[in-house]
C-alpha cells in the first residue's frame, strides 16, 4: 500500500508512468501524484552509465539458428525474460526489436 505525500490518500498502482522517455511502474493517487518504482528508476540509472561506456547484443549460433544476446542492463530495463518474444522490424540498413506487453496466457 502506498499513500500520497500531498493528499494522504491510497495510491493506485501503475504501469504507465513516462520517464526520460521509458514506460515504468509505480503509483498514481487520484489527486495526480505520482510515485515511480525505485527499482525501474534504479534500471534506468544503470542503462545511462551503461550507456556512456557503450551498450551491445552479442549475435552467435545456437543450433541452425542466430540468437541475439541483450546485456542484463537492457533486460531489466524492459522486464524481460528468457521466454519472452520480440517483434523483428526491418527497416533500411537495419532490424528493430520491439518491446511490446506481453498478454497473460490463460
Amino acid at each position: 500500500m502506498h499513500k500520497c505525500n500531498i493528499c494522504g490518500k491510497e495510491m493506485n498502482t501503475v504501469e504507465d508512468i513516462n520517464l526520460k522517455g521509458f514506460v515504468i511502474h509505480g503509483w498514481r493517487c487520484e489527486c495526480g501524484n505520482e510515485h515511480s518504482d525505485p527499482r525501474d528508476v534504479d534500471n534506468i540509472v544503470k542503462y545511462f552509465k551503461a550507456l556512456k561506456k557503450g551498450v551491445e547484443a552479442t549475435v552467435y549460433k545456437s543450433g541452425n539458428s542466430i540468437s541475439i544476446r541483450l546485456p542484463k542492463v537492457i533486460a531489466d530495463l524492459y522486464h524481460l525474460n528468457s521466454n519472452f518474444k520480440l517483434p523483428i522490424e526491418t527497416e533500411p540498413g537495419g532490424i528493430r526489436l520491439k518491446i511490446v506487453k506481453q498478454k497473460a496466457e490463460a
